[in-house]
């Protein structure tokens, strides 16, 4: 989400006029809009198809022109607050109408009626009223993302403040037992627990890098090393993966968590924790699995869901939806697999 930096606050509830997924759904609603303006005005199915055709024609003018203008301007009405935004992309649809309108009665006499002042009126009522629903509409549908964001970075908020307190507990026994017989460890391991409630309240971007995601797991693994000792095995495996592409925050480091808190603590022979990661038809997968056995797996501790939910919503939100979560259990493994676009730093 690095091209999302600008807070949606800062910019007005117009769309960007230039893209083509923008054009094509103007497009297909110019002609529905003609279709039904047809059907109104027909008196028999040769005028019904004659009226379609210039209906289509002068509306498609509209919509194309009119998203040319802001396109063009969108870089201006975006700096704009939404009312200023709204009533200038209003006003610039209407001045449109009026100019095809007089280019029209101008150009193919024929075409206009006798009274071309009711045609001024009539084709200026139709945009008014056409115009309004849709920027009412694109107003509204701003709204409802600036929610469904809100909602996201409320539970990225949570995610991130949260903290077990038996990791808290545990880390804080550990590092108490080191500090007389060996206090360069301890030490150690305050600093890593001091950078893991720094990356928990750190809020100066929506994606970090994968390098800095791994050292922040490096550095918690670190403390359950000390904690769980030869119980605890863990491998690496993404050095295929670009160490620059871009994940949440967070992302991995509660799935060790729930690896290591749901499979390998309560296991008294421990287990095996993979960090796989490679790239797939321009994805990334990352899979973070880890022995369990079938007695444990039937007793998951609560809060482990909840964890998985945020985290998915988080994937779907930083990537426009295409980010995904997968979590399985098969030959004695528990897989969490986490699958989203490449995106690298800028």
């Amino acid at each position: 989400m690095d091209e999302l930096n600008i807070e949606a606050s800062q910019r007005s509830f117009l769309p960007d006029f230039c893209r083509v997924k923008l054009l094509f759904m103007l497009v297909l609603t110019a002609e529905l809009l003609a279709f039904v303006l047809a059907l109104a005005s027909a008196q028999g199915a040769q005028h019904f198809w004659s009226s379609l055709g210039l209906y289509s024609l002068f509306i498609l003018w509209t919509v194309l022109l009119s998203a040319a203008l802001l396109c063009c301007l969108g870089s201006f009405l975006g700096k704009l607050t939404d009312i200023q935004a709204g009533f200038g992309a209003f006003f610039l649809i209407q001045l449109v109408v009026l100019l095809l309108t007089t280019f029209v009665c101008q150009l193919f006499p024929d075409l206009s009626g006798e009274d071309r002042l009711f045609d001024y009126i009539r084709h200026s009522g139709i945009s008014c009223i056409v115009s309004a629903v849709f920027l009412r509409y694109l107003y509204i549908q701003a709204q409802w993302l600036k929610q469904v964001e809100a909602e996201h970075e409320a539970r990225l908020d949570a995610l991130q403040a949260r903290m077990r307190p038996h990791f808290l507990f545990n880390s804080f026994n550990t590092i108490a037992s080191l500090i007389k017989g060996r206090p360069a460890v301890a030490e150690e391991l305050i600093h890593d627990l001091a950078e893991l409630f720094r990356a928990s309240l750190k809020r100066d971007g929506k994606m970090v890098k994968l390098s800095d995601e791994v050292e922040l797991c490096e550095q918690y693994l670190n403390i359950e090393k000390q904690r769980l000792g030869e119980r605890l095995v863990v491998k690496w495996k993404i050095d295929s993966l670009p160490k620059t592409i871009l994940i949440p925050p967070l992302a991995l480091q509660p799935l060790l968590e729930n690896a290591i808190y749901h499979g390998i603590e309560k296991s008294d022979l421990g287990g095996e924790l993979e960090i796989l990661g490679q790239i797939q038809k321009g994805k990334v997968v990352l899979i973070v699995r880890n022995s369990v056995s079938d007695t444990v797996a039937e007793v998951l501790r609560e809060g482990n869901q909840m964890a998985m939910d945020n985290l998915r919503a988080r994937l779907k939100g930083c990537f426009d939806g295409q980010g995904q979560l997968f979590i399985s259990r098969a030959d004695g493994f528990y897989q969490v697999r986490l699958v989203f676009p490449k995106r690298d730093v800028q």
